[in-house]
């Protein structure tokens, strides 16, 4: 019993069981989002991540670096996911997806290594093959490839702009950093959300966007 005077009443009843997360939109309704979560400390904010996209609608797969479970533990990763977390490639073959494959991958945050490897074609870690698989389904008109760079400023190089034209160039998606304290820092879920929507929508419709909107009460 609470102490005398302490307010402290139950929670208000609910029926979203506690995985699940309640609807914001239906601007990703039966989209396939490979959120790919590398090593920075903005991995951090990856479960949130996830589950701004569910919000909408996607069903949502991280697949994590070694480094980025330094900073975003695998279970958070996957309660927010609500599915297991790719951190290593089995025999079937999660990188590519065949059986269900990703409308979207989304690489949030996106580290300057990885960044210069998929410019440079290199696979050699399941996130990064993941991306070949996923750089090749865009060329092919399947799927749309994000990027959403975060770094300290010193790192801001012309070996990275080189790396991003060369990303942008092949069709993939560069979100812009908010820009904060000498770094490139994540932007708010509600911007990394609306990049995927746009994204998809231009894959699926050329010169159309569907809007992120709450759905009608």
């Amino acid at each position: 019993m609470p102490p005398e005077g302490l307010e402290f009443p139950r929670p208000t009843p609910s029926d979203l069981g506690d995985h699940e997360v309640p609807r914001d939109g239906d601007a990703l309704d039966g989209v396939r989002v490979a959120l790919v979560v590398t090593g920075g400390i903005a991995a951090m904010k990856a479960p949130m991540v996830a589950r701004a996209l569910r919000r909408q609608g996607a069903t949502v797969t991280a697949f994590a670096t070694t480094e980025a479970l330094r900073y975003v533990g695998r279970d958070a990763l996957a309660w927010a996911c609500d599915r297991p977390v790719v951190v290593e490639l089995s025999a079937d073959a999660e990188h590519l997806s065949d059986a269900a494959p990703f409308d979207a991958y989304l690489v949030a945050p996106a580290t300057y290594s990885v960044i210069g490897k998929c410019a440079h074609g290199i696979a050699d870690t399941p996130v990064t093959s993941a991306l070949a698989s996923g750089i090749g389904r865009m060329e092919h008109g399947q799927a749309a490839v994000l990027f959403a760079p975060t770094m300290h400023g010193s790192m801001h190089t012309s070996i990275l702009e080189g790396n991003l034209r060369a990303l942008a160039a092949i069709g993939c998606t560069v979100i812009p950093p908010r820009d904060a304290y000498g770094k490139h820092n994540l932007p708010d879920e509600s911007e990394l959300v609306k990049a995927v929507v746009d994204a998809v929508s231009a894959r699926r419709a050329p010169g159309l966007r569907q809007a992120v909107s709450p759905r009608p009460q």
